[in-house]
């Protein structure tokens, strides 16, 4: 098999080709995926972790470049608010945009997702006190039944076009 290979691939480096690489079969590939992660801030003073206001998160994740839309509400001291959520998940890290239903907006870049270390935001309006954030590791749940989208295409009688997707179907 190796020799067909290396074969094709002299071939086709010859003729100018691409040749595409081989994906492993063990690698679970999923079309969706949901994820859920909490932010945490200091509610009523600066540097303090005892009384907090809570960010429960849950996106859906694109995974071929992990980024996330969704929704979010934010508990604590005096209040409940609702938040929509754009971002995108890096390694380790978070970035996201929050708009809350009273028209705050909060932006954090990179945040490692630790829920250790403490990330200052950007917020829209400004606020003239630090705006203190740890994220949580996401916790991510595979939504499609289908492993890579050539099984998807498969289970609905297969295409006259190739499958256009980052996530592809292992070479037999």
């Amino acid at each position: 098999m190796r020799k067909i290979i290396a074969a094709v691939a002299s071939i086709t480096a010859i003729a100018g080709l691409a040749v595409p690489s081989l994906a492993s079969a063990d690698v679970v590939r999923y079309q969706t995926q949901d994820a859920t992660f909490t932010l945490t801030q200091p509610a009523g003073q600066v540097g303090q972790w005892d009384s907090v206001w809570t960010h429960s998160i849950n996106v859906h994740v694109n995974p071929c470049d992990n980024t996330f839309t969704g929704t979010g509400v934010e508990t604590g001291p005096g209040q409940t608010l609702n938040e929509t959520i754009t971002g995108s998940f890096g390694n380790g890290t978070v970035s996201l945009t929050a708009n809350r239903e009273d028209g705050v907006m909060f932006s954090l870049a990179n945040a490692p997702t630790n829920n250790t270390d403490v990330t200052l935001a950007t917020s829209s309006p400004q606020v003239p006190w630090a705006l203190e954030f740890k994220a949580t590791t996401p916790q991510f749940s595979n939504t499609s039944s289908y492993k890579n989208h050539g099984d998807y295409v498969s289970s609905q009688g297969g295409g006259s076009d190739a499958a256009h997707s980052c996530i592809g179907m292992p070479i037999h």
